[in-house]
């Protein structure tokens, strides 16, 4: 029961970080893509790359700091790599259902745009973070205290 309490605790934390990521990068791809300036419009992907990128700084941060602090390792830039290889596999989902909705199904508008990648590509890209954080990047034990 302590065991399930505690991947419940995880699961909770992970996604009150991850709900906070979201917020960062839809509001600022929204605003790169679709704001008043527009200063990436026409170029998703790009704007995808630099809201997200903002948001995985975000998130790296709460999440070693609060979510896994327990499990954090010694080698602070060893779980850094790590994170950025999961979170670049995160990327490179929402990547895909981007350029799928543009290149196959040829829906480019904000509507499309937010679908694709901040339902679909957010929520595939979360599932495959939130197994790789807590099974690969945030696997040391308790007792390692945070760099």
């Amino acid at each position: 029961m302590d065991r399930l309490l505690a991947w419940l605790r995880e699961l909770t934390q992970f996604g009150l970080v991850g709900a906070l990521a979201f917020i960062i990068d839809s509001g600022m791809f929204n605003l790169l893509q679709h704001g008043p300036t527009g200063v990436l419009a026409g170029h998703p992907n790009t704007a995808n790359l630099v809201s997200a990128a903002v948001a995985t700084v975000f998130s790296w941060v709460a999440n070693r700091s609060w979510t896994y602090r327990g499990r954090t390792r010694e080698s602070m830039a060893r779980e850094a790599a790590l994170f950025a290889f999961a979170n670049a596999g995160g990327i490179l989902i929402t990547q895909f259902c981007l350029l799928f909705t543009h290149h196959i199904l040829e829906l480019t508008g904000p509507l499309a745009d937010n679908v694709s990648a901040y339902v679909v590509g957010f929520a595939l890209g979360t599932a495959f973070r939130f197994f790789f954080y807590h099974y690969v990047v945030f696997t040391g034990d308790g007792d390692a205290a945070p760099n």
